[in-house]
């Protein structure tokens, strides 16, 4: 995961190009809710503005970062669960250190202020959005379903990171990247316990559940390692032209950008140690491979 920075005025200029009446019914129909108090229409309309969100994101999934360039791959992604909440079951590993996930209220009426909040939204793709986010919303807080504004609700303490704009922490603050393979940053306390969850929620550390990803990721490293000791021990000509790869590769819109910049990083701190984790790449994907 990381920030994909924008401007909310950008955003509302953006959707009124791509459907001019959409905030205004958007806005009426959070005033029905409220009514209601709870959250109930027939034909939702936040599939207008889906290419709004996936140009922000740089066409990527919101959560697990892999490339989608094709709306159908596409869902519109409500952070915060419009109707129901579910449960989320702690896995053990997250329990031993220390995830407590508060009981969600009964009867759940899930967030009814927010299917049209700008700031609840994000485009995911449809394997992280379906199985794995579904209707869940595990917190450490104590649940405010009647908020109206993202903004003021970081009191719940959301165990999930919300990427878009500056809302949130930075995901490249709390999760980095071993090779390519997901890790929590901070060391202790509510961040740390945030990243656990987060690459646990979206199985990005699992190789069985998402094979794409470490495929993906293992590429990257390849790609990647060659120009980083290009830009090293080249000529001149040869150093600029493997900064420049360099610099698109670990770039903001393209696929793993978390992930090619841990790396980065890393041969900058310890080339052997980087140049280890690129053979292990090059094994990975070439046993992979041979398995498909």
């Amino acid at each position: 995961m990381i920030r994909y920075a924008f401007e909310v005025a950008t955003l509302r200029d953006r959707i009124r190009q791509l459907s001019s009446t959409w905030l205004e019914r958007a806005a009426e129909r959070t005033r029905t809710f409220r009514d209601l108090g709870h959250y109930a229409e027939q034909g939702p309309i936040w599939s207008d503005v889906k290419r709004a969100y996936m140009e922000i994101q740089g066409h990527k999934c919101m959560y697990c970062e892999r490339s989608r360039p094709d709306l159908i791959d596409v869902d519109v992604e409500h952070f915060r669960p419009k109707g129901n909440i579910g449960q989320w079951p702690v896995p053990p590993a997250l329990a031993s250190e220390g995830v407590v996930c508060t009981p969600v209220p009964a009867p759940s009426r899930g967030y009814h202020l927010l299917p049209y909040h700008l700031l609840n939204y994000g485009a995911a793709c449809k394997q992280c959005n379906t199985p794995f986010k579904s209707d869940h919303f595990p917190i450490a807080g104590a649940y405010q379903c009647d908020g109206d504004d993202p903004a003021s609700m970081a009191g719940e303490q959301p165990f999930l990171i919300y990427p878009l704009g500056d809302l949130d922490a930075d995901p490249e603050t709390l999760i980095g990247f071993c090779g390519f393979s997901p890790v929590a940053l901070p060391p202790f306390g509510h961040e740390r316990r945030r990243a656990l969850v987060t690459i646990a929620f979206f199985a990005l550390g699992d190789p069985e559940r998402r094979k794409d990803l470490f495929l993906e990721r293992a590429v990257i490293l390849m790609a990647l390692y060659p120009q980083l000791v290009e830009s090293r021990s080249g000529t001149g000509t040869e150093r600029e032209a493997a900064a420049d790869a360099v610099r698109a590769l670990t770039a903001s819109d393209r696929p793993h950008t978390n992930c090619a910049r841990s790396f980065r990083r890393l041969f900058d701190a310890s080339p052997d140690e980087a140049k280890a984790h690129y053979e292990a790449a090059r094994a990975y994907f070439s046993s992979s491979s041979k398995r498909c």
